[in-house]
C-alpha cells in the first residue's frame, strides 16, 4: 500500500505539487517562527548573562567577621568544586568624607585581589600601573573627580562597636596613585551593585555618569584590606563594617543548557548545595544569580513562542484551506482511478489508507523542505542578529525538526482527511461518473454557516464599539451579576467571547461567503449586473458561476480572509510602532532632554547646546511642587511660546480650549495655570475658575486657563503647567531641565553624545528619543515579537498570492474540458479568457471589499481596546496606516489580483494551444 502511494506521489501531477507547495509554505513559516522564537530567546538569555558580571556570591550568613586566611581558604575550596572556573575575595566599605562645612563626598572603597576580574575592565588613564599598600586608584567617572588630584590622600573613617560603650574609630589613609576607566562589569563588581549580590543600586540611580552617587576607589586586597580584616576579626565583635564576599564564576557552557532549563536549574541547585556543604565550616552561604535569570528565560521563551504562533494563525489556516481545496479537486479528478481500483477489489478502508499514505509522504517531504527553507530565511526571522546567514546564530534543534515534521504531517492529514474519506466511500458506479459535483446539503451544514455568521457579526459589532473582549469589562467597568445562574451564563459567554477574539473574523468570513456567495442568489444577481457590460459573454460567465457556487465561496473566503488579516496584522504593527515612538517622545518631552545638577551657571551650557548643528530650538523648564490646601500640586514652569515650539505634545492632552489659546493666556497673565484633571475633578473647578496655590514663600490665586490629561484617565498623577514668571515670583528652588527640539533630518544620537562631551559639572543626564528607540531595537525581549510581526506580514502577502494562484490553478484544471468545449463552440482565446476573468474577478473584487472593511473594523477595535487597557498613559493607541503600510496592503491586493489573472492567462493559453494542435493533426 505504501509503495503504491509512493508511486502515485512520484508520478503525481501538479495537483500534488500544489498541495505540497501549501504544506511547504506553512511548514517554512512554522519552522521559521520557532527558529525565531528559540534564537531570539537564546539571544535574550545570552544578552542577560553578558550583562551579569558574576554567577555566584558567597557571603557571611550573619555578617560575622572572618580572618583573611579563612576567606582565602574558602575561596580556594570553592575553586575545587566542579563547574567553578574562578573565584575572588573582595571587600568593600562605604564612607562619607566632609569636603567643606556643608558638603560631603561619598566614597565606595573596594579592595580587590591581584587576579580580580575587575582588572579585566580597568584601564589606567594616568598614574601608576600597580598598587601597593594604602594606595588607591580613583575612578575617572566619579562625581568629585575634578576636585581630586594625583598623590592626594583620602581619609576614610569608619567605626565599630568594641567591648566598651564607646565605638572604636579607625582611619584609613589612601594615596591616590592613578585614575582609571571602568567598564560596566568592572564598575558593578567594584561597587557591589549587581543583581543578586549583597547590594543593589538605589532606586532611580543611574549606573554611570555624574548621577552615580559614589566616588569609587580601588585598593589592593592582600596589601591593604587583609590586615584590616584581621584586625576586625581579632576584636571578636559580632559585626564587621567591611562587606566581604567571594565572587564566583562558573563554566556557563557546561552548566547552562538553554533547551533544557529544568536540568540547568537542577544542576545549578546541586552546585549551590555542594558549595554550601564545602564552606559550612566557615559559616558562609551561597546565592546563585543565574537561577533567577534562567527562570525568567524559561517563561520568556514560552511566551515568545505563543505570541509568535498567534501571529502565524492566518498563514496556517490559509495553508490548511488551500490544501483542503486542492484535495477536493484532486480527488474529484481521480474519480475514474478510484472507480477502477474499487472495481479491482479495493475496499473503502484500503482506499482510505492509500490516500492517507499519499498525504503522509507529502507532509514529510513538505516538512523537510520547510525546515531547510526556514534555515535559509532565518535572518529574516531574527533580523537584529544579523543580515547574512553566517552572522545569525541560528538555533535548529532536533526537537524542533521533529516538531515541524509532526506539524506538516498533521496539517496535510487534516487537509486531506475529509476528501479522502468521502472519495473512499464512493460507490464504484458513482466514481466512474467523472465530472459530477457532490455538494454538501446536510441540514446541519446549512445551519452551521448561519451560526458562524452570527458569531462573527457579533464580534465585529463589538470591535466597532471598541470592545474586543468582555473579560476586561466584567468585574471592572461592568459589575458581575449576583445570581448564580447569570454568573454561569456570563462566564460561558465570556469564554466564548475570548475565543472569538482570535477566531471571530474567520467565522465571519466563512459564514458570510457560505451564506451570501454560495447559498444566495443575490450574489449571482450582483455578478449579473457586473457582467451586463460584457453582453453574451457576461451571461455565460454568470451561468458558469451558478454551476460552481461552492468553488466561488471557497475563493471568496480565502481572499477575504487573507486581505482582512493583512489589514489586521499591518494595522496592529503600524499602531504598535507608532505608539512606541510617541511614548518615547512623551516620556522624554522632546527630541532630547538635558537634566542639570544645579540651576546656577547653566546659561553657557544652554548656549553651547543651542549652537550645535541640527538643533532647532530649546526651552528651559522647572519641575517644582506646591499645595492647594492639603492637596499636593506638581507643576512645571515653562516659557509658553518657547515650550510650544520645542516640546512634544499632543492636542488631545489639553482640553476645554485649544492649547494655543491656553498658552497665549499664560503669556499675557502670569497668574494662570493649566490644571491637571485629577486636581480639577477633586476641587470641581471649571475653566476660568480660581484656586489658591502655595509654592515657595508665596501664596497666589491662579486662574485656570485649561486642563491637562486625558478624559479616560482623570485620576492619573498628571502635572500642571504654569508660566515661568510665576515660578520666579515664588522663589522656589527646582531642578532645571532643558528640552531640545531637533531639525527633521538631524541625528539625535550624535547630538546627544556631543552634549555629553561638554565638560560641565552642571549636566546630570542626557536623554534622547533616538537612543531609546535604538536601545529597544537591540533588546531582543522587546523587539522579537515586532520582528516576527513584520515577517508575518510578508508571509501573509506571500500566502495570499500563492493560495489564490493555487485555487485558480486547481479550478482551471477541474474545468479544462469545459474550456475546450467553449473553444470548440467558437469562442476565441480572448473570449474564453474574458469569461473566466469575469467569473473570477467578480468574486475577488467582492471578497477584497469585504476583507478591507472587516480588517479596518478589527484594527479600529483593537486600538480602542489597547487604549482602554492603558488608562494611566497619556499616549493612546491610534489606528494609523503610514505610507509603508499602505504599500504593503496595496502589494497584497495587487498580488491577489495578479495571482487570479496570471494563471487564467497561462493555463487557458496552454489548453487552447493543445486543442488547436490536436485539430491540426
Amino acid at each position: 500500500m505504501l509503495s503504491y502511494a509512493f508511486k502515485r506521489v512520484t508520478r503525481s501531477t501538479w495537483l500534488f505539487a500544489a498541495l505540497l507547495l501549501s504544506v511547504i509554505l506553512a511548514s517554512t513559516f512554522f519552522a521559521g517562527i520557532n527558529v525565531g522564537a528559540d534564537t531570539t530567546a537564546k539571544a535574550a538569555l545570552d544578552q542577560q548573562l553578558d550583562e551579569m558580571p558574576l554567577d555566584l556570591t558567597v557571603s557571611n550568613r550573619y555578617m560575622e567577621p572572618l580572618s583573611a586566611a579563612n576567606w582565602t581558604a574558602a575561596s580556594e575550596k570553592l575553586n575545587s568544586v566542579e563547574g567553578v572556573v574562578g573565584s575572588e575575595v573582595i571587600t568593600r566599605v562605604s564612607s562619607s568624607v566632609e569636603s567643606n562645612e556643608t558638603d560631603f563626598w561619598s566614597f565606595r572603597v573596594a579592595g580587590v585581589s591581584e587576579d580580580s576580574r575587575v582588572y579585566d575592565g580597568l584601564t589606567v588613564v594616568s598614574g601608576s600601573s600597580s598598587l601597593h599598600a594604602n594606595e588607591t586608584y580613583m575612578w575617572s567617572g566619579a562625581p568629585n573627580i575634578e576636585d581630586i588630584e594625583l598623590n592626594d590622600v583620602l581619609t576614610i573613617e569608619y567605626s565599630i562597636s568594641g567591648s566598651g560603650p564607646t565605638p572604636i574609630t579607625f582611619t584609613l589613609n589612601l594615596t591616590v596613585v592613578g585614575f582609571v576607566d571602568l567598564d560596566d562589569n568592572a564598575l558593578a563588581l567594584a561597587s557591589g551593585f549587581y543583581s543578586g549580590g549583597m547590594f543593589f543600586p538605589p532606586m532611580g540611580m543611574n549606573f554611570r555618569g555624574s548621577g552615580y552617587p559614589f566616588n569609587v576607589v580601588i585598593t589592593d586586597w592582600e596589601q591593604t584590606f587583609a590586615g584590616l580584616v584581621d584586625t576586625i576579626y581579632s576584636m571578636n565583635t559580632d559585626y564587621s563594617p567591611f562587606e566581604t564576599e567571594i565572587l564566583c564564576y562558573i563554566d556557563r557552557e557546561m552548566m547552562i543548557t538553554p533547551w533544557n532549563v529544568d536540568e540547568s536549574l537542577n544542576a545549578l541547585n546541586r552546585m549551590v548545595l555542594q558549595i554550601d556543604n564545602e564552606l559550612a565550616e566557615f559559616g558562609l552561604n551561597t546565592y546563585c544569580n543565574v537561577q533567577s535569570t534562567l527562570s525568567t528565560y524559561m517563561s520568556l521563551a514560552i511566551t515568545m513562542r505563543i505570541n509568535f504562533l498567534v501571529v502565524a494563525i492566518p498563514v496556517f489556516f490559509v495553508a490548511w484551506y488551500v490544501g483542503s481545496t486542492v484535495s477536493n479537486v484532486s480527488f474529484n479528478l481521480r474519480r475514474r482511478e478510484i472507480g477502477l481500483l474499487s472495481a479491482k477489489g479495493f475496499s473503502s478502508r484500503q482506499l482510505f489508507s492509500l490516500f492517507l499514505s499519499e498525504s503522509l509522504l507529502t507532509g514529510i517531504v513538505g516538512g523537510l523542505i520547510g525546515i531547510a527553507l526556514s534555515y535559509v530565511f532565518s535572518p529574516y526571522f531574527v533580523p537584529n542578529l544579523g543580515t547574512e546567514l553566517g552572522e545569525v546564530p541560528v538555533v535548529l534543534t532536533t526537537d524542533l525538526i521533529i516538531l515541524v515534521l509532526v506539524f506538516s504531517t498533521v496539517l496535510t492529514l487534516l487537509s486531506t482527511f475529509r476528501p479522502s474519506r468521502r472519495s473512499a466511500k464512493l460507490a464504484t458506479i458513482d466514481a466512474l461518473r467523472e465530472h459530477i459535483y457532490v455538494e454538501e446539503t446536510k441540514v446541519y451544514k446549512q445551519k452551521l454557516p448561519l451560526a458562524f455568521l452570527f458569531l462573527g457579526s457579533y464580534k465585529l459589532v463589538m470591535y466597532l464599539f471598541g470592545i474586543p473582549s468582555l473579560q476586561q469589562y466584567f468585574g471592572g467597568v461592568l459589575p458581575m451579576p449576583s445570581n448564580i445562574f447569570l454568573i454561569i451564563l456570563f462566564g460561558v459567554w465570556i469564554l466564548i467571547d475570548s475565543g472569538l477574539v482570535i477566531f471571530g473574523p474567520l467565522l465571519f468570513f466563512w459564514g458570510f461567503t457560505k451564506v451570501f456567495v454560495q447559498g444566495s442568489k443575490g450574489f449571482q444577481k450582483l455578478v449579473n449586473l457586473f457582467s451586463r457590460f460584457l453582453g453574451d459573454i457576461g451571461d455565460l460567465a454568470t451561468k458558469n458561476m451558478k454551476r460552481n457556487p461552492m468553488r466561488n465561496a471557497s475563493v471568496a473566503f480565502l481572499v477575504a480572509l487573507v486581505i482582512g488579516y493583512g489589514f489586521l496584522t499591518v494595522g496592529a504593527l503600524a499602531s504598535e510602532e507608532d505608539h512606541i515612538v510617541r511614548q518615547a517622545n512623551a516620556d522624554i518631552g522632546a527630541d532630547i532632554k538635558v537634566s542639570f545638577n544645579s540651576v546656577e551657571n547653566v546659561s553657557a551650557v544652554i548656549s553651547n547646546i543651542s549652537s550645535l548643528q541640527g538643533v532647532s530650538s530649546t526651552t528651559l523648564t522647572y519641575n517644582f511642587g506646591g499645595t492647594v490646601g492639603t492637596i499636593s500640586l506638581s507643576m512645571i514652569a515653562v516659557e509658553p511660546q518657547e515650550w510650544l515650539e520645542t516640546a512634544y505634545y499632543e492636542n488631545e492632552w489639553f482640553s476645554r480650549q485649544s492649547i494655543t489659546k491656553s498658552f497665549h493666556e499664560m503669556t499675557t497673565d502670569n497668574n494662570t495655570i493649566i490644571l491637571a484633571r485629577g486636581i480639577a475633578d477633586t476641587l470641581d473647578l471649571q475653566l476660568n475658575d480660581y484656586l489658591t496655590v502655595t509654592a515657595g514663600n508665596t501664596t497666589t490665586k491662579l486662574r485656570v486657563v485649561g486642563f491637562f490629561g486625558l478624559e479616560s484617565a482623570r485620576n492619573s498623577p498628571y502635572r500642571s503647567y504654569v508660566p515661568y514668571n510665576y515660578y520666579n515670583s515664588t522663589e522656589a528652588e527646582a531642578p532645571a531641565r532643558l528640552l531640545v527640539n531637533l531639525e527633521p533630518e538631524a541625528n539625535g544620537t550624535a547630538i546627544a553624545e556631543q552634549i555629553r562631551d561638554f565638560e560641565s559639572d552642571y549636566i546630570s543626564n542626557v536623554y534622547s528619543v533616538s537612543e531609546r528607540l535604538e536601545n529597544r531595537d537591540i533588546d531582543y525581549t522587546q523587539s522579537g515579537k515586532i520582528n516576527v510581526q513584520r515577517v508575518g506580514v510578508i508571509f501573509t502577502v506571500v500566502a495570499a498570492s500563492v493560495a489564490t494562484a493555487l485555487v485558480a490553478l486547481v479550478s482551471l484544471q477541474e474545468r479544462k474540458k469545459e474550456v475546450a468545449i467553449m473553444n470548440i463552440r467558437g469562442l476565441s482565446f480572448k473570449q474564453v479568457v474574458t469569461v473566466l476573468l469575469a467569473e473570477s474577478l467578480s468574486v475577488v473584487i467582492f471578497a477584497t471589499v469585504i476583507g478591507c472593511v472587516v480588517g479596518i473594523i478589527i484594527a479600529y477595535g483593537n486600538t480602542v481596546a489597547y487604549t482602554a487597557e492603558s488608562v494611566t498613559s497619556l499616549v493612546s493607541y491610534r489606528m494609523v496606516f503610514p505610507p509603508d503600510s499602505i504599500l504593503i496592503l496595496a502589494t497584497c491586493v495587487i498580488l491577489v489580483f495578479v495571482s487570479t489573472i496570471l494563471p487564467i492567462l497561462l493555463v487557458t493559453k496552454r489548453y487552447v494551444s493543445n486543442l488547436e494542435r490536436i485539430v491540426r493533426s
